[in-house]
């Protein structure tokens, strides 16, 4: 396990910890409208997982959900969600997660995600695999569509909102079941450990970049709507994740 690796977990086990302390005195804030909150335990995951990664990679860029963006002009980016899935976390559900990626030259190398409400927390690192709780996971070898279990997410749809709804409509038909967490990391994470099949997701980068490199390393497959490679400098991303194996099929039903 590389130094930075390491770093991120103790960051995001650190971040992790603390969460859970605060959950029972929250003060909740409203951002751009009332499905967009912001907690002091944002705040407070995000400086211990900022001033961890600080101590060891000074040089290193970063862009942080509340912090924004500090570029050294560095080969890596870290690329950091504090807790994703605050409206669950507000609610007392236990969907949300501290997310922790990192990109080399704009592609991601690896990630960590913290689900401390399910004790679940993931890794991987390019070439490496990726794990859960040290145990390495394997995205599922599903074939059949109609078996698939496909989260849906649509939080950020905004004004498509009826290309969205037709989405979904394609998809009930073909598939079991497309359940919806409100959380970027439960649902890629659910994905990388096979118990999902796939996820259909519009959000930023600091809610993919971790689980993208967890389900590539899983043996899975992250592209666009269109079936491209991510472009991570867009400020916000369509992103479909797989097994890979259904990837086509699926991407036949949300094509724009």
């Amino acid at each position: 396990m590389s130094e930075m690796l390491e770093v991120a977990k103790k960051a995001a086990n650190e971040a992790g910890e603390v969460v859970l302390k605060l959950r029972d005195n929250l003060k909740v804030k409203t951002k751009s409208n009332d499905s967009d909150v912001l907690t002091q335990a944002d705040l407070a995951s995000e400086k211990i997982i900022l001033t961890i990664l600080k101590s060891s990679f000074p040089k290193h860029n970063y862009l942080s959900e509340e912090m924004g963006k500090e570029d050294n002009k560095s080969e890596f980016t870290w690329v950091i969600d504090p807790i994703d899935g605050t409206l669950s976390y507000v609610a007392g559900l236990p969907f949300f997660g501290i997310s922790i990626g990192l990109l080399k030259r704009k592609e991601p190398y690896l990630g960590v995600i913290n689900l401390p409400a399910l004790n679940s927390i993931y890794w991987a690192e390019e070439g490496k695999g990726s794990y859960l709780n040290g145990k390495r996971i394997k995205v599922s070898t599903l074939r059949e569509i109609s078996k698939s279990i496909v989260i849906f997410d649509y939080h950020f749809a905004g004004t498509r909102q009826k290309d969205i709804n037709k989405i979904l409509v394609r998809l009930v038909d073909k598939v079991r079941y497309t359940p919806t967490f409100a959380c970027s990391v439960v649902s890629l994470a659910y994905v990388a450990q096979g118990i999902c099949h796939a996820n259909i997701h519009t959000a930023f980068p600091w809610d993919f970049v971790a689980g993208t490199a967890i389900i590539t390393e899983a043996g899975g497959k992250v592209t666009d709507f269109e079936g491209k490679a991510i472009d991570w400098s867009r400020s916000l991303i369509d992103l479909l994740a797989s097994n890979g194996i259904l990837h086509d099929q699926i991407l036949t039903l949300i094509k724009p």
